[in-house]
């Protein structure tokens, strides 16, 4: 079975951005590869779901049990979601067991708001964000920690391959 890294971390922490270049660093050198993006499966597999504890639940049940599925197919999975609970950490490693590698792109929330590439910090006095209102907790524990403000892409794609090297 293929393993599947699940990058989390605040929205505009860097998730998309390793997730697609590591990505596309497999698919170049031949490795099955999958990718995962919280965006991608909330406008169509999960389009249902809202952003309550119970739906934030159900779209992670949801990527995990895809990626689990994925993975016994022979890809490596590539999963980018915010995740920001320790309970649907958990959930979500119930769901994949000991293939999963949780990564924690880690960014301040400052810098992660001088980012909003997508406007969505702009938007949160509105609605409930995760990082602003709704909370995002640290993890209790993760397989690797990378900080997006004071790294490169480069450097943060050797580590991401790196830890897929690891058993």
């Amino acid at each position: 079975m293929k393993p599947v890294l699940w990058l989390f971390g605040l929205p505009s922490s860097g998730k998309t951005t390793l997730s697609r270049d590591l990505r596309d660093h497999l698919q170049a050198a031949g490795t099955p590869v999958v990718l995962l993006d919280g965006d991608d499966l909330r406008s169509g597999l999960c389009a249902d779901l809202g952003y309550s504890d119970a739906d934030r639940s159900e779209n992670l049940r949801r990527a995990g049990h895809l990626a689990q599925l994925l993975a016994a197919q022979g890809n490596t999975v590539i999963c980018a979601f915010v995740t920001p609970k320790e309970h649907h950490r958990e959930l979500v490693r119930q769901i994949l067991g000991e293939r999963v590698k949780f990564i924690h792109i880690d960014c301040p929330l400052e810098v992660c708001v001088a980012r909003d590439v997508k406007g969505l910090y702009a938007k949160a006095a509105a609605q409930q964000m995760t990082g602003t209102q709704d909370g995002f907790e640290a993890p209790l524990r993760a397989d690797l920690g990378i900080r997006t403000d004071n790294t490169t892409v480069p450097r943060a794609l050797d580590r991401l391959l790196a830890a897929l090297k690891e058993p």
